[in-house]
């Protein structure tokens, strides 16, 4: 498998990753694989950053932590696993509803009193979009790209996958 390809491969799996369970503690334990069979486990926290930048693979572990920045051409393979569980929106009466999840075109958004400002954030922590909404209103998100982001509404954070 080339480079690009490898790559594309490991986007499309953390992003499937990330899409499991709409609130998490966001502590996600990362193994990385060289191809010289040398491990290293990363534990990412909520706080944590996981991205690629050219052709390298930037973990960093908490807002504390240094980078850790691995060539692509070194990793073999990555390795995900869950290390908190997820909770369950419906077992929260206070929670925020987004539905459908993933989306592609449109989102519904409810769970809140009044009118709210709700924000859309990248995996990476950029505000991508900012509105203010009723509760049972529908945000139109077609114009981000395909990925995971956090949605932002009334205190409470929601993941939310586009595709």
């Amino acid at each position: 498998m080339n480079k690009h390809k490898m790559k594309r491969a490991v986007v499309a799996f953390m992003a499937a990753i990330l899409c499991q369970g709409a609130f998490a503690d966001l502590k996600t334990e990362l193994t990385v694989v060289e191809f010289d069979s040398k491990s290293h486990v990363y534990r990412i926290e909520e706080s944590g950053e996981l991205s690629f930048e050219e052709k390298t693979l930037v973990i960093k572990e908490n807002d504390k932590s240094e980078a850790k920045v691995l060539s692509l051409g070194n990793i073999s393979k990555l390795l995900v696993k869950d290390v908190t569980a997820v909770n369950d929106l419906s077992s929260d009466s206070q929670s925020i509803t987004l539905y459908p999840n993933p989306a592609s075109s449109e989102i519904f958004i409810s769970g809140f009193e009044g009118r709210q400002t709700v924000e859309i954030f990248s995996i990476s922590g950029v505000r991508v979009m900012k509105t203010s909404v009723e509760n049972g209103s529908v945000i139109n998100i077609s114009n981000l790209r395909q990925g995971v982001y956090i949605v932002k509404v009334d205190g409470k954070t929601v993941k939310l996958c586009k595709i």
